[in-house]
This record gives C-alpha cells, structure tokens and sequence, in this order.
C-alpha cells in the first residue's frame, strides 16, 4: 500500500466523521434566525450560507478525486475558506458561536485534518508536474 493510498484511506476516515459533524451542525443551525443589516431582514441569509459551505466542501474533495492537474493550492485554501467561514458566520448570526466553541473546535480540527491532506496532495501533484 503506498502513501496515496494510505493517504485516501486516512482521508476518506475523516471525511466520514466530518460528515457526521456536519449533520450536527445542520441539526444546531435553525435557519429560521434571519439576519438584520441595516433594518432589512435577509431570510435567505443561512441557508445560503450552508449552501456555499456543503458546495465548497464538495468540490474540495471532488477535486482531491478527480482533480490531477486541476488542483493546486490555492484552489484547496480558497475551497477550504468558502467551506469553513460560512459555518462560523451562521453560528455567530443563530448566536451560539460563543456557546458552542468546543463543538466548532472539534469541526475545525477534523476539516484541518481533512484540509491539510488536500494540501499534502497538491504538493505532491505540483512537484510531480
């Protein structure tokens, strides 16, 4: 077994548990909570949020699957920015950002676990190419 494979078995593991903290956090997320920006109320604001998030982290990993010379690692820090900020801006509009830090500790080391082996991969794609 070699290290690309031990890499995507390692990395298929996480995402797993990742994917069950997701489904946590959608759980916590009530969506009904809109935000309010200068008097206006933006309904639409979480659920957009969450889409960007869960499309983002979609095309991380579909990029780590079917990415060869598509992925650099620019596009894995952009993908993993548009992925992670939008959950902590949606827990912070529902106000538990400060109630729930150690639930959003344990995603933020999970999807870094998940990142960090996204960046391995592109490192080792762009010195190959």
């Amino acid at each position: 077994m070699g290290n690309n494979d031990r890499l995507s078995l390692f990395e298929g593991i996480i995402i797993g548990i990742y994917g069950n903290w997701l489904i946590s956090l959608i759980d916590k997320i009530s969506f009904t909570t809109p935000l309010v920006v200068a008097g206006y109320s933006l309904s639409w604001f979480q659920p957009f949020l969450i889409t960007l998030s869960i499309a983002c982290l979609i095309s991380l990993v579909a990029i780590g699957i079917f990415g060869g010379k598509l992925e650099t690692r620019w596009e894995v820090v952009l993908l993993s920015v548009g992925h992670f900020a939008p959950i902590c801006i949606s827990l912070y509009v529902e106000g538990l950002i400060l109630k729930d830090m150690f639930f959003l500790g344990i995603g933020g080391i999970l999807f870094f676990m998940v990142y960090t082996s996204e960046l391995w991969r592109a490192r080792q794609l762009q010195r190959k190419s």
